[in-house]
This record gives C-alpha cells, structure tokens and sequence, in this order.
C-alpha cells in the first residue's frame, strides 16, 4: 500500500481503494458497485440508482441521535487522462499512485483526487466507530465530470437532511458559496473523402500546462486543439493538403494539452508546408512564452526548427489515401479558428472572477463526421445561452450542426446562511482567522442538487490541490489532514 504511512489513516486508506478501481466519466460500474458493498457490509442503508448514483444513510452516534442530518456529497468520477507514453489502460486499470509524505500523485496519469477524496472523507466517516456525528446522508453522484449527468438524474425525496457540504472543492481554507451555471455544445461537420497522392505529415501538438477549463481557464494556458488548427490554417495559405485525421483533448471541462492530426501534402508543396508549421510554432511560442512555455509542435516526431531537420522529413509520396477533399479539410479548420475560446467576459461585481467562459475540450474525427465539444460557463443566465446562440450561428455558417446537453443552473449565494454561519465560526475557532468566502467561475452540483431539496443549505470544501484534470495533479497531504479534522469538529 504506497498511502499506508500517511495521516489520516483511513482516509488515505479509502483514497488509495478507490485510486485501484477505475472511474473515469463513464466507466462507473465497478466504483458504484464498490460503493454499495461498503454499505451492506457495514449494514447501512443504501441506495443505487439506474444512473449508478449511489446515497448511503448512516444514524447519527450516541447522543446525536436526534440531531437534523447532515448531507456530505461528493461525485465517484475522475476526469482520466494520460501522459502519451504512458502505458496504462485506464478503462481497465488502477492509477499507480506514489507520494513523498507532502503530496500524493499518480504516475503517467491524473489522480483523481477531484473527487475521489470527497469520496474517501466519507467512506472514513461512515467506517467510523469513535467520531461524533448527526445523522448522515451521502450522496455519490456520476459523471460530474462530462455534464453533472448523475446530479440531474438522481432522486434525493428521501433526504432529511437540509444542510450540505459538498467536498469539491481544491483549495483549504476557502468556502465556495456560488458557482457558474454551465452546458455542453457539440458542433459536428460532415465532410466529404477521395483518395488523394502525397507525403504523410503527423502533426502533433503537446508540451502544454492544460488543467481545469472553470478554474484555469483565467491563466490563459494554450489551448492544443486551437493550437492545432491554427497551425494547420495557416499553413494551407501556402501549401496544399488533405486531412486525413484529427483528434485532441479527453474531457470538455479539461483544457486539451495534447491534440494531432494526420495530413497528406502535396509533394512539390511540403518544404512550405514545414517551413510555415516552423513560423507558426515561434509566433505562438511568443505569445504563450510567459503563460505557457512548453509548447511542442512536431511533424512526424520532429520539432522542425532548422533547414537540416525540415529536408530530413521530406519522405517519399504515397498513393491513394482516403482523405478528406481540400473544401472541407479549409472548412473544418476554419470552423474550429472560427470559434471563440477562453474568457468571454470579466465579472462587474467581483474582482478577478470570469464571468463567462468557453473551451473547446474534444476535437473527435470518426468516419464522415468531425465533432467539436465545448464546455460554456456563465455566472449570467443570459449570457450563457447568447454564447450557445453565437456558437449555433458560427457552426450553421460553416453547415454544421449543434447540439446541447448537460445544462445545469449557477448556484445563487444565500444572504442568510446557518450553516455558512457555523461553519466559519469553527473555522475562526480552530485556526484564528476568517476561511474566505469565494464565487468560482467554475460548475458544482451545488446548484442542481439545491433545485431538488427546498431550501437546501449549502458549502463546498476540500483541500488543496494542484493542476487538477492533468497529469500534474498533486493532492497534499497535510491540507487533506487539516480538512479532516475540521470537518469532523464541524460535525461535532
């Protein structure tokens, strides 16, 4: 066990368990399934819908017996991707976790503690025979992640409880009281194929930061499927081509690090074709130097920064590809440079906090039909839906088609809030300073889950985490300690 001398014991423990079991959005099964077992081995009650939502009621200890219930919520999916030579199947393998006693990683892979530690928190308290607690409900939901899919589905009428705590959130010692709304937008484009001579190009883009499209997206981390059409877009200003493939990101709400694309190139045209991906690579280069500096644009493997390198790709003309006709190779590539990315509007209200937002998550290419997946955020209802207007007129314009899905509510901030109330008071106790109370630019279930449970109570906590949604993601080890005590003292 790589956790088994960190504190606290058994919410590493827990954490550890879950690390073993895949749960990537979508691939839920075995996690939800997991879930239910700890319940009935424990003689819990537990509940598992068609969605795989999963809620488990503990009664409350002794003496708080008749306490009102307290709803600890989390979400059982990770957002899973990979570094390119890492070899693990994540559909169907465990992450291969390490620490050095101050954070915890997993190698090759993104960790998952967004959410798996909300998860391990309450696996902990359920599991418990000596802390002190009301009554408890916890609440798992699915596929957070790809659209609050589980949120949307599940049934929570047999909840007592008016008060929640959802731990989804990455920083100590902040309290998350509002969130954005958000919606997922799929554009897709039907493209025609012939077969067509030329030199192969494998156009890779890679090197970039990445992390969480809600939270990040204010650093202005370079965007790998933009990156890649732009790339590509220019350089069919001056050389003629056909795209053969294109694909890049895992998850709409993460900003893709990684994205390639296969093409062939007319012979006579290749050494410009080089020769415009090299220009290109240094203009953005200069713009991301600061924000982003690891930057790699490669045509097959190789970064083409000299004349020697540019001929050694020159390799011989192949025949008769299936490819997609020069029209739509122009019109799919305009389509994705013609879409808005990144922060659309600022906050008037609050100080540094986005107001709207998109990414372009998944560049997918499958059979005759290229989708583009985005993630719009907005703490503006309106301003949500004229920015899913604007998308649906761009892609019309190119004769693609949209689609909508996952749409969830912002979570409004409560004037009056007895649970905020008792929660920064303990804080102030254990700690001597206030916790800072903060919007986010970033979704939570908080808002869905409020519209199912009149007059819900809400809070979002958790401790700190770096780069999540990425490769680099590390949880720290001491934060996950402080925040387990705390919430045991606010339980108690």
């Amino acid at each position: 066990m790589a956790f088994e001398n960190l504190e606290p014991k058994q919410v590493f423990h827990f954490f550890e368990e879950i690390c073993n079991i895949p749960h990537g959005s979508g691939n839920l099964q075995k996690i939800s399934d997991y879930l239910v077992s700890f319940a009935k081995e424990r003689n819990l009650e537990v509940t598992q819908d068609e969605k795989l939502n999963v809620i488990i009621k503990a009664p409350g200890t002794a003496g708080y017996e008749t306490k009102e219930p307290v709803i600890l919520q989390g979400h059982m999916d990770m957002v899973a991707v990979k570094d390119a030579d890492c070899d693990i199947d994540m559909k169907k393998e465990g992450l291969k976790v390490t620490t050095d006693g101050e954070y915890v990683w997993a190698k090759g892979t993104s960790l998952g503690g967004d959410d798996g530690i909300a998860v391990a928190y309450c696996l902990a308290l359920l599991d418990s025979k000596d802390i002190p607690h009301p009554p408890l409900e916890v609440v798992i939901t699915t596929d957070e992640e790809t659209g609050m899919f589980g949120a949307s589905f599940i049934d929570l009428s047999s909840l007592k409880g008016k008060r929640m705590i959802n731990i989804d959130n990455e920083v100590e010692g902040v309290f998350i009281t509002s969130c954005a709304g958000g919606a997922r937008v799929y554009s897709e484009l039907l493209v025609g194929k012939k077969r067509v001579n030329g030199v192969r190009a494998k156009v890779s883009v890679s090197g970039l930061l990445g992390g969480h499209s809600g939270e990040m997206i204010i650093k202005g981390r370079g965007n790998a499927n933009n990156i890649l059409a732009r790339t590509l877009l220019e350089a069919l200003e001056c050389a003629d081509f056909n795209l053969v493939s294109l694909s890049g990101g895992v998850a709409d709400n993460a900003i893709p690090s990684e994205a390639k694309a296969e093409v062939m190139v007319d012979k006579d045209d290749f050494e410009a074709f080089i020769y415009s991906i090299k220009a290109t690579t240094a203009d953005i280069k200069g713009e991301l130097e600061v924000k982003d500096p690891g930057l790699k644009i490669c045509v097959n493997d190789k970064e083409p920064d000299s004349d020697e390198s540019i001929r050694s790709l020159l390799t011989k003309e192949e025949e008769n590809e299936l490819a997609v006709i020069a029209e739509d190779t122009g019109k799919v590539l305009s389509l994705i440079c013609a879409m808005p990315d990144g922060v659309q509007a600022m906050s008037a209200s609050v100080e540094g906090l986005v107001e709207t937002s998109l990414n372009l998550g998944i560049l997918k290419f499958e059979g005759d039909k290229v989708t583009l997946e985005q993630s719009v955020r907005s703490s503006v209802e309106s301003s949500k839906e004229h920015l899913i207007r604007k998308l649906n007129l761009i892609a019309r314009s190119f004769g693609a088609v949209v689609t909508v899905s996952g749409t969830y509510p912002g979570w409004k901030y409560k004037e009056h809030s007895a649970l905020r109330d008792h929660m920064v008071e303990v804080y102030e106790k254990m700690y001597g300073k206030k916790p800072q109370l903060l919007a986010i630019h970033a979704g939570l279930e908080c808002g869905l889950l409020s519209d199912k449970i009149d007059n819900l109570d809400c809070i979002s906590i958790g401790p700190d985490m770096n780069d999540i949604h990425s490769t680099k993601e590390k949880l720290s080890v001491r934060s996950t300690a402080n925040v387990w005590e705390y919430l045991k003292a606010v339980l108690k």
